[in-house]
């Protein structure tokens, strides 16, 4: 038993398999509290919504006391590991994570960043013409913001008078991998952390198996990997258009550097769509 509990979280943009890594540690991980994005567990907050707002706004005497909380509901568990798979962390906690988590660990997912995007922007358009209660919140400023993304008053948006909004969820995941890399560099957690390429490598067994041996987890003898799939409802597979990547293109042409240098780093450029982004990345510039 560990003195100090291992606590893992998802570095992850929405839609990036977090919902299926969630799945795989519940049925297959022992000795582990594992949960995806904890809406009815009482005393562990989600951090979407007014959390991401407060973020943004280093508005930190709100932020703060619901990121303690969390810390107490994790140290509660009495548990050697806790897991939670919640695209809402990068978003929220990023910035105080370093002083309030002890003994951390991190599994990077990264998916093609335009599938992201359409994603995200197909999910949100599905649950505004369901009307799904309480989608929207009031920030600070008074303006709605859509409860699982981010304002849109982060730095990377100001240099964008008009945006389409899955030109929106691409420049969030450029964001969310932003604030991934240097959360990891600034704190000297580069052992600390796997990276799946998830298009590839998510529901590889050997990864997953990996992963499993690179933080001494202790699991079944036999992984179980019928293990759910988050499909958006009503549509099938995402499919990319040429509209899409010329969106992308046109906002190519003004990311400000270090989110250009940011996808010629590595891992990106190991990635398996690097060869397809990249070159939609050479023609916007």
């Amino acid at each position: 038993m560990r003195s100090t509990p291992l606590t893992l979280f998802t570095l992850a943009s929405g839609r990036s398999g977090t919902s299926f890594l969630a799945d795989f540690f519940a049925r297959n991980i022992t000795h582990c509290y594992s949960t995806h994005e904890p809406y009815f567990t009482f005393g562990n907050p989600t951090l979407f919504g007014k959390p991401v707002d407060w973020n943004t706004r280093h508005n930190d005497r709100a932020l703060l006391p619901v990121l303690e909380r969390k810390c107490r509901f994790i140290a509660s568990r009495k548990q050697p590991f806790y897991f939670e798979s919640n695209h809402a962390f990068l978003k929220a906690f990023n910035r105080h994570a370093a002083a309030l988590l002890n003994n951390p660990g991190f599994i990077r997912l990264v998916r093609h960043p335009l599938l992201v995007a359409k994603s995200e922007y197909v999910r949100e358009r599905i649950i505004r013409q369901l009307h799904v209660p309480f989608a929207d919140y009031a920030g600070d400023s008074g303006e709605r913001f859509f409860r699982w993304a981010l304002t849109g008053q982060e730095e990377v948006f100001r240099h964008y008078p008009v945006l389409s909004r899955f030109q929106f969820y691409v420049l969030q995941w450029l964001e969310i991998e932003h604030r991934a890399m240097q959360l990891i560099r600034d704190n000297h957690w580069q052992d600390r952390v796997f990276f799946i390429d998830v298009g590839v490598d998510l529901k590889r067994e050997a990864v997953l198996k990996d992963m499993v041996d690179f933080f001494g987890l202790p699991h079944k003898p036999i992984f179980n990997l019928d293990l759910y799939r988050n499909p958006t409802p009503f549509i099938g597979p995402i499919i990319l258009t040429e509209q899409d990547k010329q969106e992308f293109q046109a906002i190519a042409r003004d990311l400000p550097e270090r989110y250009k240098m940011l996808l010629q780093s590595q891992p990106y450029r190991e990635c398996s769509w690097f060869a397809e982004v990249n070159p939609l990345m050479k023609n916007g510039n």
